[in-house]
């Protein structure tokens, strides 16, 4: 089977240049990165999507912690978006709430630990006996860090 040829063909931020062998059961191909980098990709992942640069997108968004777009959405840099209280909690969630977790004692008693992140910065808001408290804690919290941002 013949492979297609894919040369001058731009795929997100890479533009084709030259066949560059297989790569497992795939034709390979040499790309140049809008970035100057080149790398060689197969063409499954190129055309599927899977790739489209030569890893400086996904290097741009782990430095910035958030994905393409939600820049536009921070205020004064606090991603207030993902405080809000009426996003869906992780499935992973031990209590059912955004930013409280149970926290077990040696001496065998449970308590509820308040907590948000702003800025990759974890901000501690306090222990508490009653989920009921730790999640009135947190929302106490993050009004304020709201009314702040909004003056």
């Amino acid at each position: 089977m013949v492979a297609l040829d894919l040369t001058g063909q731009q795929f997100g931020e890479l533009k084709v240049i030259a066949r560059d062998g297989n790569i497992g059961n795939h034709a390979a191909w040499l790309c140049q990165c809008s970035c100057g980098n080149q790398t060689t990709v197969p063409s499954n992942k190129l055309k599927s999507g899977a790739i489209v640069s030569c890893g400086h997108l996904k290097r741009d968004v782990n430095h910035t912690g958030l994905r393409r777009g939600y820049q536009d959405k921070k205020k004064n840099g606090v991603a207030t978006f993902l405080l809000d209280s009426k996003r869906k909690v992780r499935s992973d969630s031990s209590t059912g709430v955004t930013g409280v977790k149970v926290v077990k004692y040696r001496d065998g008693s449970i308590h509820y630990a308040a907590d948000m992140t702003v800025k990759g910065k974890r901000h501690r808001i306090g222990t508490f006996s009653t989920i009921e408290e730790a999640a009135q804690a947190r929302r106490a919290a993050v009004d304020a860090l709201l009314n702040d941002l909004n003056n």
